[in-house]
């Protein structure tokens, strides 16, 4: 908004060269337009919170059948709770014995879930309903999980 203005602004205050016939160059830059360029400038909001400009991101780091299956099932059944934003789910998997693998299920780089996956379909279903319940209780609880980890009880200067 900040950058518009100024733009708006600068087109006034550039002189143009000597074109016949152009009207903005005897025009001066109206008052009522540097009042609001003022305000603007004055009421720009700064914010410490980064905000994720794509909410709700699901991200794919699976590398087997068996993973791409469930991220597929956690795809289609997902739902975000009403007040989740600024998040991304990213479900990953790493190789484990024979044919099993450990799939884990992070939002914004904190793992919430893991387990070791099967590649049979009832086992893969039940573990992705677990995963969806416990990603989404996750985010439902995020604004008070994160005024427990910065509370009062937890800041200090480290000193007794």
């Amino acid at each position: 908004m900040v950058l518009f203005a100024s733009v708006i602004l600068s087109a006034f205050l550039i002189n143009p060269p000597n074109v016949p016939g152009d009207s903005l160059k005897n025009k001066p830059v109206p008052v009522e337009l540097i009042k609001i360029v003022e305000q603007v400038t004055k009421h720009s909001v700064k914010s410490n919170d980064v905000e994720i400009e794509i909410d709700g991101l699901l991200v794919d780091d699976t590398k087997t059948k068996a993973g791409k299956d469930f991220y597929d099932l956690f795809c289609n059944t997902w739902e975000a709770p009403f007040q989740a934003k600024s998040y991304s789910i990213i479900v990953s998997e790493k190789p484990f014995r024979l044919s099993n693998t450990i799939i884990a299920v992070s939002i914004n780089d904190i793992l919430v879930y893991q387990a070791i996956l099967q590649p049979r379909q009832d086992i893969l279903e039940a573990m992705t309903g677990e995963a969806i319940a416990i990603t989404q209780e996750y985010l439902v609880n995020y604004e008070e999980i994160m005024k427990q980890i910065n509370g009062d009880d937890l800041s200090g200067s480290g000193i007794y």
